[in-house]
């Protein structure tokens, strides 16, 4: 299922995968267990190296030919070949998309262990058709989503396993005020329909929540 936001048509693949397209271009982000897709991707994002968000296959499967490849050291050493490997700070523009690397963590101390700061995870800002969409990656509620600067849709996990759960979430859309708000990391490993719904109730009246039905 895809939704149109303000210019940028996302569509959920499944777990924390996303295919944006805006003004022609395709991103696609943690493409996961994917059998086929919708289309193809000029550039790949991947947040880090567990599983679920480094899938080998799923990245040669929704890549173009000629798509560039971006990625943590951790999971680049998993993708082989021409990836572009990034770190948290770095600012980029690949295939007219600009993309800033940021902060991505447990804090919780039931959490810790999956991904401690220095893990080497990462979450993206990427300003795609004018419009910045923000995917934190697998995180916990975190000090630098203070500092994000603006974003007009936010991509959050909600099932408070390995991530934030809703309340907390909802805590983030109090810091990072998006316009607009698409629910993830549920439904297939973890977590239920019923984490996303209680995070829209939560939120309710502080931005627009999409809760998406996956395509894979």
């Amino acid at each position: 299922m895809a939704v149109t936001i303000e210019g940028v048509e996302i569509t959920w693949l499944k777990h924390d995968a996303f295919l944006l397209k805006g003004e022609g271009v395709v991103v696609a982000i943690d493409p996961y267990e994917l059998r086929s897709v919708p289309e193809k991707a000029d550039l790949v994002l991947v947040t880090h190296d567990h599983f679920d968000h480094c899938d080998p296959n799923s990245v040669r499967l929704v890549a173009k030919p000629d798509a560039v490849i971006v990625a943590p050291q951790n999971a680049a050493s998993k993708l082989g070949k021409n990836v572009r490997v990034v770190k948290v700070g770095d600012v980029l523009t690949e295939k007219g998309v600009t993309i800033k690397v940021v902060p991505a963590y447990n804090v919780r101390p039931e959490r810790q262990r999956f991904h401690p700061k220095n893990y080497g995870g990462v979450g993206y800002l990427i300003t795609l058709a004018g419009k910045t969409i923000y995917h934190p990656g697998d995180t916990d509620l975190i000090p630098e989503m203070d500092n994000l600067g603006q974003v007009d849709i936010a991509l959050l996990p909600v099932s408070g396993t390995y991530v934030m759960d809703a309340q907390e979430a909802a805590e983030a859309v109090k810091r990072i005020k998006p316009t607009h708000v698409i629910p993830m990391h549920y439904g297939s490993i973890v977590g239920s329909k019923a984490d996303a719904e209680k995070f829209a109730q939560l939120v309710a009246g502080q931005t627009t929540v999409h809760i998406l039905e996956p395509v894979s």
